[in-house]
């Protein structure tokens, strides 16, 4: 009876927790000794050293751009990557698990490891024991650009997204990656940073979006399936464009993945990005674009030259969805989301160091643990200790900023930052995707046609001219919307999809 009743209460919440999927029940930190935290229940993690660096048989390092994930449904940690290489369970390179980037910037430091947040994540590839590892690297011929050019300001972004798919059916459990160096994304200008996913309204699928081009505000999206991955799928946004400096900056989504934020950059760019995002079509609505506040350093080296607090590192929501936490460089922010008095929606949670100015090592991003605390990485990983905020579903001071109270005091160096990890406990909406469930979805149509259907090439629409049209694939997602009196099908794969036009909605067949 026990367990029918745990059963019926994940059925109710389905996007709740309830002590079924693990996969993030293990975090790896970066630091030259890989530092695991374990979360077991409601208080804290465990946190132990799992890998030395200066074992010379598994040289191990994790920079900011790290992830991992763990067995869903026991917690045991599966497998790690550094954004250049994949470590399996034992700390070992897995195999074929090295060389996930072009050979000069992985040849380029000392251990091959990614330093920028969100440079790498893993998904779930269906429930086969699969996942997929998803890095955006840049080419040779980018490379030497950068080096060229003396590192051109930092402003040379990547040109790649790649994905490899691991299989941890093989090698006695340890897992191969099968599939390497995939590409998504090739000579496209895209950010260092910032890079995340939100499981699909149907619980199965994932939509991963990263963001494009500098100076623009440009996201590209993909629909990542089991067999498949469409897209990509582009959104771009009046404001704000993010510049050059992408050397911090983070996506993040809500608990219950309606929610959307960003930040990144510095200077002028002191602004946070929100919108309503849709599950079902993975796509960004009701944008807005909020000041963030700029304040003194408080570091005296800073102040006394005239600097500001005006580099944005980290992003992340509250787990009741009603405050966004911002990470700067010296400072901690809480937003109230629904706040529209824009003096009261703002609460400074840390102003300064976290400790003596001699051992502060800035803060880096946010992320948000299974015990529902925000962990805030550090920037310069040398020290032992991190800040915590314990209560950040409570407004202001309540939120309990905790100084460097999450502590491994026995390691003799020190760690940066969680991993990077999309939410994977996040269930199912409930809710049936366009057109699966519209009333709108018809045979017939009056005021417009569709001819040849079925068809190969081209679908041609007749009696609506000027108006837009869109094609939709069987789950609802977006494929192309045009003006134009044709659509070109060439591309697609052979199916069932949908042509929408004057809000009624039409069937067609690829063949």
């Amino acid at each position: 009876m026990k367990n029918h009743i745990i059963l019926l209460l994940c059925l109710v919440n389905v996007s709740s927790y309830c002590q079924t999927n693990k996969a993030a029940s293990r975090w790896i930190f970066a630091g030259p000794q890989a530092v695991e935290a374990v979360f077991t229940d409601t208080s804290r993690p465990m946190l132990h050293v799992k890998y030395d660096s200066l074992n010379p048989t598994y040289p191990f390092y994790h920079a900011d751009g790290h992830s991992n994930i763990c067995d869903s449904a026991t917690g045991k940690l599966l497998f790690s990557t550094t954004g250049m290489l994949i470590h399996d369970t034992t700390g070992a390179i897995m195999d074929n698990g090295d060389h996930l980037v072009d050979n000069e910037y992985y040849n380029y430091y000392f251990y091959p490891s990614s330093g920028y947040t969100q440079s790498s994540i893993v998904l779930p590839k269906g429930n086969g024991g699969q996942y997929y590892v998803f890095i955006p690297t840049l080419s040779d011929s980018a490379f030497d650009f950068y080096l060229t050019n003396n590192g051109a300001g930092g402003a040379v972004p990547f040109d790649r997204l790649q994905y490899n798919v691991v299989d941890m059916n093989l090698n006695g459990g340890l897992g191969k990656v099968i599939v390497k160096n995939k590409m998504l994304l090739q000579g496209v200008a895209i950010h260092k940073t910032l890079m995340q996913a939100c499981r699909h309204s149907n619980g199965v699928d994932w939509w991963l979006l990263k963001q494009g081009e500098y100076d623009t505000n440009r996201i590209y999206r993909f629909l990542v399936k089991a067999d498949t991955i469409e897209g990509p799928f582009i959104q771009e946004f009046a404001e704000p464009k993010y510049p050059s400096y992408d050397l911090t900056g983070q996506y993040a989504f809500s608990k219950d993945g309606t929610k959307f934020a960003s930040v990144q950059g510095k200077g002028e760019m002191n602004k946070l990005f929100m919108a309503d995002f849709d599950r079902c079509t993975g796509e960004l609505n009701n944008p807005k674009v909020i000041n963030i506040p700029i304040d003194s350093t408080t570091y005296p080296v800073l102040d006394t030259a005239g600097h500001l607090d005006s580099i944005n590192a980290g992003v992340c929501f509250s787990p009741n969805g009603q405050f966004i936490y911002i990470s700067k460089r010296t400072n901690i922010y809480q937003y109230e989301y629904q706040q529209p008095d824009s003096v009261l929606a703002w609460h400074r949670v840390q102003h300064g160091a976290d400790t003596t100015l001699q051992k502060f090592q800035y803060y880096a991003h946010l992320t948000k643990g299974l015990d529902d605390r925000i962990y805030i990485g550090n920037f310069g990983g040398q020290h032992r200790q991190m800040s915590v905020i314990d209560k950040p579903d409570v407004k202001g001071s309540g939120c309990q900023f905790c100084r460097k109270c999450f502590r491994l005091d026995n390691v003799y160096t020190g760690f940066n930052g969680p991993p990077n990890m999309p939410d994977y406990t996040l269930g199912a909406s409930g809710q049936v995707c366009w057109p699966l469930q519209s009333v709108s979805v018809r045979e017939e149509s009056e005021a417009w046609e569709i001819y040849p259907n079925p068809a190969s090439t081209i679908f041609y629409i007749k009696n609506a001219q000027g108006k837009k049209k869109a094609l939709y694939n069987m789950i609802g997602t977006k494929l192309f919307s045009t003006y134009k009196d044709e659509i070109d099908i060439k591309k697609y794969a052979k199916g069932i999809y949908f042509i929408r036009c004057e809000g009624m909605s039409k069937k067609v067949i690829i063949e």
